[in-house]
């Protein structure tokens, strides 16, 4: 069972429900200050080309804002015409109505792009709205109108503020539900583990004894040499099977600690079950590392020591992590008998030894790479190359 790990939202998904409504007030605006302006006489042909012009810039953010809200958000070309037409249907349908669009205008720009650029157009809007409702009146109407203008600049800084404020609810849902993700993987994880410990883990452990019983009787039998090493394999394959299944039971045990303290407990718990010493230097960067990556490298470590105790009969091993230039190097070498030059991943499989090749597709999964060649003292050495940003990485 994998470790969730947090998903990547968009950010314009945020804001897509006030961005919907605020597009939405701005068409019921210009309906009705269309339907107004037509009934008292005031419109003509040109004040119709106007609003038809501007409404595209609200029907396509109502619409589809979840698909294309993070290029509409981006492109400047857009945002300008989105200003022109608001300058050109404020001038066009000069009624107190247009206060109202105006400022969802306003406040639209603001929590699409923040506040200073949303400042600054609301500016020229704000000029706009105070020239068309006070070009023909004076004294107490136009402050009404400068005082109009004025509250309409600062929905800018109200939409800059609602925007900030989504996002951050928003993100901070994410990872109240990245965690509750998370530890229900655990409690899986430890629910597993526990019914693997009543069942199979509890079963191979009674025959690891009977195994071990029998060739004890077998040898103080006499029985023939055959007979007696078909004992041994079997309890050899029950002790393989009772160490595999209380290392899984570890694994699945593990609850999402810190990668540093889970990579010393499996190499720990490997040294203590084999009698095999295991030194481990660490990088200290690597309690940093993201939990999808460490947990792969903890998977593959694993799959080293186990490929160690399976193959190398070796007595000493080193594992070596290190991190710089945007990589991580995981290096494990061992004193044993090392591997023949012809042994390759793909070979061995078809002998049905699947752990190096699973080393190989874990490795290529993240755009990394797997080297092999004699260790210092003999035996093997296995080095893994990972890159740290998941951007970097390219799917073998």
């Amino acid at each position: 069972m994998t470790t969730p790990v947090a998903p990547e939202r968009p950010a314009h998904l945020a804001i897509s429900r006030v961005t919907r409504l605020l597009s939405e007030v701005r068409l019921a605006t210009l309906a009705v200050a269309l339907v107004s302006a037509v009934v008292g006489g005031t419109a003509d042909l040109a004040d119709l080309w106007v609003v038809l012009l501007a409404v595209p810039f609200s029907v396509v953010p109502a619409l589809t804002w979840d698909t294309r809200g993070a290029a509409l958000s981006r492109s400047g070309i857009l945002l300008a015409c989105d200003l022109v037409t608001t300058v050109l249907v404020l001038l066009a349908l000069s009624s107190e109505i247009m206060t109202v669009y105006a400022a969802a205008t306003v406040a639209l720009l603001g929590v699409v792009v923040g506040a200073r650029l949303a400042l600054v157009m609301a500016v020229a809007i704000a000029m706009t709205l105070a020239y068309s409702a006070g070009v023909e009146a004076s004294g107490a109407t136009w402050l009404v109108a400068l005082t109009g203008a004025v509250g309409v600049t600062a929905m800018a800084w109200a939409g800059a503020a609602l925007g900030r404020s989504l996002r951050t609810q928003d993100e901070v849902a994410q990872q109240a539900a990245f965690a509750q993700a998370r530890r229900a993987a655990t409690l899986e994880r430890v629910r597993i583990a526990r019914d693997l410990h009543d069942t199979a883990a509890g079963d191979l452990a009674g025959a690891t004894m009977l195994s071990g019983t029998l060739v004890e009787r077998l040898e103080r039998e006499g029985v023939s040499e055959r007979t007696l090493t078909i004992a041994r394999q079997l309890d050899s394959a029950c002790r393989a099977a009772h160490l595999d299944t209380r290392t899984a039971l570890g694994e699945l045990r593990r609850a999402g600690g810190q990668p540093l303290d889970e990579l010393l407990d499996v190499c720990r718990r490997w040294g203590r079950d084999t009698g095999v010493a295991v030194d481990l230097d660490l990088d200290p960067a690597y309690a940093e590392v993201e939990p999808e990556l460490a947990g792969d490298v903890r998977a593959m470590v694993l799959e080293l020591l186990e490929n160690v105790r399976r193959h190398a009969a070796a007595r000493h091993v080193d594992v070596v992590v290190t991190l710089g230039g945007g990589t991580l190097v995981l290096t494990v070498d061992d004193d044993g008998c090392g591997m023949a030059d012809d042994a390759v991943p793909e070979a061995l499989a078809s002998d049905g030894h699947f752990g190096l090749l699973g080393l190989e597709e874990r490795a290529g999964s993240r755009g990394g790479r797997v080297e092999r060649a004699p260790a210092p003292r003999g035996g093997l050495r296995t080095r893994v190359t990972l890159p740290l940003v998941p951007d970097e990485v390219e799917v073998r």
